[in-house]
């Protein structure tokens, strides 16, 4: 009985031995296979991790500054000088017999320059010929009348040149007893007739004089003089 069941048993771990064997068997084949496998497949291509570059930093170019347009500024209003008002010359004292009427201004107005036109007719030029030209251009040459009348006194007969001439040479003798560089300083006015206060050079001498200027034919000339005196 003994000896059967170790019998038994014997066989159990036989077969069961045979079975360990097997299934090792399989085991071993199946992990053959799959190194076998492994070894026949080239190993898979490694990538390398892609590494992102930071692109190099790009020097900014210079900025370069433009300049401003060019604004034309504004046309200033132009400055306008204050008028200036002349100053009224102080007027002098008149004579008596020249206070009626109505006062001239400094200048004497139209009886004034006619007095300086006057004074004027006695400046002496530098020679005859300049003389006779300011006459011409002055339309002041002698007239026929006094031509005849030249030749009448001194029994010459006389061109308008030669009677200019003459009276140059006697104007230059007798230049300083005849009123020069007049100025006029007033007057008074009465109808046709005016009475202007005026300064001269005359012999020598700055004086003060009063003419007697007239109005005829609406054009004012020189009459005659008041006594003169001294400018002081």
């Amino acid at each position: 009985m003994i000896v059967g069941m170790l019998a038994a048993h014997h066989a159990f771990v036989k077969k069961l031995t045979s079975r360990l064997h097997t299934w090792q068997r399989g085991l071993f084949a199946v992990a053959a296979a799959v190194f076998v496998a492994s070894c026949a497949s080239p190993p898979a291509p490694t990538t390398a991790p892609v590494v992102a570059l930071s692109p190099a930093p790009v020097a900014a170019a210079a900025r370069v500054s433009q300049p401003a347009p060019a604004v034309a500024p504004a046309p200033s209003p132009p400055t306008v000088p204050a008028a200036v008002v002349p100053k009224e010359a102080s007027l002098v004292e008149l004579p008596s017999y020249a206070k009626r009427g109505k006062r001239l201004p400094s200048d004497a107005g139209a009886a004034g320059r006619a007095k300086l036109s006057y004074c004027r007719s006695f400046e002496v030029d530098k020679d005859a010929a300049t003389y006779f030209k300011r006459l011409q251009k002055q339309n002041r040459l002698p007239t026929e009348t006094e031509l005849a009348e030249r030749k009448r006194q001194n029994a010459q007969t006389l061109s308008a040149q030669q009677f200019v001439e003459r009276d140059w040479v006697l104007r230059r003798d007798n230049n300083k007893s005849v009123p020069q560089k007049c100025k006029v300083h007033g007057g008074s006015s009465e109808g046709a007739t005016a009475h202007v206060v005026f300064e001269a050079d005359l012999n020598g001498r700055r004086q003060r004089g009063t003419a007697a200027v007239v109005a005829t034919a609406g054009k004012w000339r020189s009459r005659d003089h008041g006594d003169w005196s001294p400018v002081r």
